[in-house]
């Protein structure tokens, strides 16, 4: 169930009406000749191909997704990504002192507001694992910050967004959604986008 992810910021975020890039609705095929484009501008080719280590912390799931993302990329664009898995306090250190060519991680928000998720990428800031720097971006976040109300908020959310997607200091894979297996009898049940739940405002239905 969880969405793959055309932005940094998940879609279901307060304040958001997030605008889906174009390339969003390409065909894979397409996307692999772009990418191939792009590859070969950068000077790369099938005899001298990008190279570089991936790094994800010991987990199934995350080794799951770097053995699909690396295969995906030899096979379609002849790209070498090798696998480098470090423990989670080991792959902590890596990122923080910015040991890695690339690195798998994640962000869950500590509150329903986007800055939660695009503050990662602020000059300087302590999260910017990327060490991602654009002036153009940090002064769309500090314009929200000031913002009067929701939809101009959201407006430079997007136009940060936007730099995110033109300079592309990580790369989105998909977004969390939360399920819940819930009976039918239980009343005072509302879903929560950051997981809390109050069971003093439960109670069981008569059945």
């Amino acid at each position: 169930g969880d969405l793959p992810a055309y932005s940094y910021t998940p879609p279901y975020t307060d304040g958001m009406k997030l605008i889906e890039p174009e390339w969003f609705k390409w065909s894979q095929e397409k996307r692999n000749e772009e990418a191939k484009k792009l590859l070969a501008e950068a000077g790369y080719s099938a005899d001298k191909p990008l190279t570089f280590n991936l790094l994800y912390n010991t987990s199934e799931s995350h080794q799951r997704i770097a053995i699909a993302a690396s295969s995906m990329w030899k096979k379609n664009l002849g790209v070498e990504a090798k696998l480098q898995n470090q423990e989670w306090k080991t792959m902590l250190d890596a990122m923080h002192t910015h040991n890695f060519d690339a690195v798998r991680y994640a962000w869950i928000a500590d509150y329903d507001d986007a800055a939660t998720f695009l503050n990662n990428f602020r000059t300087g800031d302590s999260e910017n694992t990327s060490q991602y720097s654009n002036p153009a971006y940090d002064e769309a976040l500090r314009n929200a910050a000031k913002a009067s109300d929701t939809t101009a908020r959201g407006k430079f959310y997007q136009q940060a967004e936007d730099l995110l997607g033109q300079d592309v200091p990580a790369i989105p894979v998909y977004h969390y959604v939360r399920t819940h297996l819930v009976k039918p009898w239980v009343g005072g049940f509302t879903p929560d986008k950051l997981g809390y739940y109050y069971t003093k405002d439960m109670y069981i239905k008569k059945h």
